[in-house]
């Protein structure tokens, strides 16, 4: 999970819509009013077409966008098509959720929350900071974010793709430096927060100490350019990382 942005309601979204779509699924809770075209596609905008939670590129994959409520439409009739109370969600996370009441027990809301407040990742899994803390516990269950094949095993996946590819980068570096600074650009770029699980891979690529080997290198020879300052920026916003275990 990273931070996302909320931007300001779109312009199709009028109060005369709000309002007439409101009263119409208070009228009939089985009308799926929100379930507009349009407005999947700026929110898959916005979060860059995967799920504000677990970071699976959606509409790929059998991996389908649903449109969640953070609080839920049953018990919150009047938001349901309250801007910044709808979010892109995978199906799975989507149907663990269900109805949990954030009012009654606390989650985090990647538009108001950051999630570097709540977590890290370590080995693919998503972890509390504070064990204690119950939005971030809350967070983790309600919507399953370390379900063992569905997305810890894909994070893991790619996390040791990512790694894989920085030892192959860092061995071939002395003999190719061009190519070497080449490939450390793409995989940054493959990490940063339009990819997939990017705060798991992100993370990795931090504290990877092949990653480290590199940049030392290439700072010493002053070609750690402008490029590959943008690109770790972008990775420290989606990382999640471990607290420095205290003395």
């Amino acid at each position: 999970m990273i931070k996302l942005t909320l931007p300001p309601r779109p312009d199709f979204l009028t109060d005369e819509l709000v309002n007439q779509l409101t009263e119409k699924y208070k009228a009939d809770k089985e009308a799926r009013v929100w379930d507009i075209k349009i407005l999947k596609e700026a929110l898959l905008k916005l979060s860059n077409n995967k799920c504000a939670f677990s970071e699976v590129v959606l509409n790929e994959e059998g991996k389908y966008m649903q449109i969640e409520h953070f609080y839920p439409k049953s018990k919150y009739p009047d938001k349901v098509m309250e801007w910044g109370n709808l979010l892109p969600c995978l199906n799975l996370c989507n149907s663990r959720k269900r109805d949990i009441d954030p009012s009654r027990y606390p989650l985090v809301n990647p538009f108001f929350d950051d999630p570097k407040d709540f977590f890290y990742i370590e080995n693919g899994r998503i972890n509390a900071l504070d064990s204690k803390n119950k939005k971030a516990i809350n967070t983790l269950e309600a919507y399953d974010l370390n379900n063992p094949g569905h997305l810890r095993k894909p994070r893991l996946c790619s996390v040791n793709k990512v790694q894989d590819i920085l030892v192959l980068i860092k061995d071939a570096f002395p003999q190719n430096p061009l190519i070497g600074k080449n490939r450390l650009k793409a995989i940054l770029r493959d990490c940063g927060r339009t990819s997939e699980y990017s705060a798991a891979k992100s993370t990795a690529v931090l504290e990877d100490e092949n990653y480290r080997r590199l940049k030392r290198i290439l700072t010493e020879r002053n070609e750690w350019d402008e490029d590959l300052k943008i690109l770790e920026e972008d990775l420290i916003f989606c990382s999640l990382p471990r607290p420095p275990k205290s003395l």
